[in-house]
């Protein structure tokens, strides 16, 4: 793909996400922490305002993609416009699917619709690129997926919690207002950048910081499990607190192994995916590979459960903050990269702020709900490992170093996941005993 048309492709993920959860303003969220009895009597009882709001809400939102996007044709962004619609019912249904102890079912349609989408993306570059054709395609995906949720058996609540309304309003605020903050902060320097650079500079810097993927499903699913499971532990914190830990344990397993692949062979990978037309991505990407430490928890959903709306919040405008007051003093230093790095550090320092105030709500310190010493000898063992294995892959061919690397990097994370569920097996065992 040329520059200008791998900016405008990315231009579409970057709007549809955007729109996607500023329209639904928290709905999933709530939904996954929240009892769904008492979710759908507080729907009945409010329909009115609700319907009110997120009617507003869809069409500003709708209205202003359609006016202020950048680089599209009217009757491409009306086909976006469309993509959105359908991404976010498909959303609110899967949501349900899961709340309702459909996990495993969801786990089938996503990988069946990944595949799917896949090779749609596939056909496209193969017969002929076209970026309206491939949102066609895409919709009708995705609309296939929602029916096939939607007719999939669900099973019912094992719980049942009280909730006060004025109480259950404001969270249910507090989380669409994070939500919307924690998607700008996320997006605010490609916005910034698609407004200031050309289309082909867009694509070189959003060929850097691009996120890694599947490691935001990754954490989606673990923070849906978590809130589940903390939700129908009646938010008993020392259950809280070993469900914490080990998704710690159990990611970390995952995202470090890769981080540190990632970092040492990132000159190879991106030969060859690219030969040499994104090396000028390269230094962008080496900064923002560093979110990937902390992409081993959902470190709100302790705040989610327990009705802390307004400290998530509270989270997602220092990040915000952050981030801006950083762009605006590294921009100008250090170009692109400065953003990158700025997205960076307020990353870390929202992090902070919700594990120092989950830890506060379950009246324990940070370093007991964080498995620090765990974390940090995995950290640096594997980073002795990588740096040995780094430099005795130095003299081969670069596809055999990729291979070996890569079969490496993935028989850690089976041998790191295989030892962390056979010790977790364990300790159920003796409990049940």
């Amino acid at each position: 793909m040329s520059y200008d048309d791998y900016g405008k492709f990315q231009s579409v993920w970057m709007y549809a996400n955007i729109i996607n959860i500023i329209i639904s303003f928290g709905i999933s969220a709530v939904i996954l922490s929240t009892n769904l009895n008492f979710f759908f009597l507080f729907i009945k009882k409010n329909k009115k305002k609700l319907s009110i709001f997120y009617s507003a809400l869809w069409i500003s939102g709708l209205a202003a993609f359609f006016l202020f996007a950048k680089s599209f044709s009217p009757s491409l962004k009306l086909l976006v416009i469309g993509f959105i619609i359908v991404q976010n019912i498909t959303t609110l249904s899967e949501t349900l699917l899961i709340k309702r102890k459909g996990e495993k079912i969801s786990f089938v349609i996503n990988f069946i619709y990944s595949l799917f989408f896949f090779g749609w993306h596939i056909y496209i570059l193969t017969s002929g690129y076209s970026l309206y054709h491939l949102v066609e395609g895409i919709i009708a995906i995705s609309i296939v997926k929602w029916i096939v949720i939607i007719i999939t058996p669900k099973g019912n609540e094992e719980y049942a919690n009280a909730y006060n309304e004025k109480q259950f309003l404001n969270h249910w605020k507090y989380l669409g207002l994070n939500e919307v903050l924690g998607i700008i902060s996320k997006w605010i320097d490609k916005v910034f950048l698609l407004y200031l650079l050309t289309t082909t500079d867009f694509a070189i810097f959003f060929n850097g910081c691009f996120e890694i993927p599947l490691f935001g499903l990754l954490i989606s699913v673990m923070g849906s499990f978590l809130a589940i499971e903390i939700s129908g532990n009646n938010l008993q914190p020392d259950k809280i607190k070993k469900l914490f830990r080990e998704s710690f344990l159990v990611l970390s397993a995952i995202v470090f192994p890769l981080f540190f692949f990632l970092f040492f062979f990132r000159g190879e990978l991106f030969y060859l995916a690219f030969k040499d037309k994104y090396n000028a991505s390269l230094p962008i990407f080496v900064i923002s590979i560093f979110i990937l430490p902390l992409r081993i928890n959902n470190y709100s959903v302790v705040l989610q459960c327990f009705s802390q709306g307004k400290k998530i919040l509270l989270g997602s405008v220092l990040d915000i903050l952050i981030t801006i007051i950083l762009i605006l003093t590294l921009y100008p230093i250090m170009g692109t990269r400065g953003i990158a790095l700025a997205a960076v550090i307020a990353t870390y320092c929202q992090v902070i702020f919700y594990l120092w105030h989950s830890s506060k709500i379950l009246h324990i310190t940070i370093f007991q709900i964080l498995p620090l010493q765990k974390l940090a000898t995995r950290l640096l063992l594997l980073a002795g490992g990588y740096v040995g294995l780094f430099f005795i892959l130095a003299g081969l061919k670069l596809k055999m170093k990729l291979l070996i690397a890569a079969l490496i990097t993935g028989l850690i994370i089976m041998a790191g996941l295989l030892k962390y569920f056979k010790t977790f097996s364990q300790k159920d065992h003796v409990q049940n005993s």
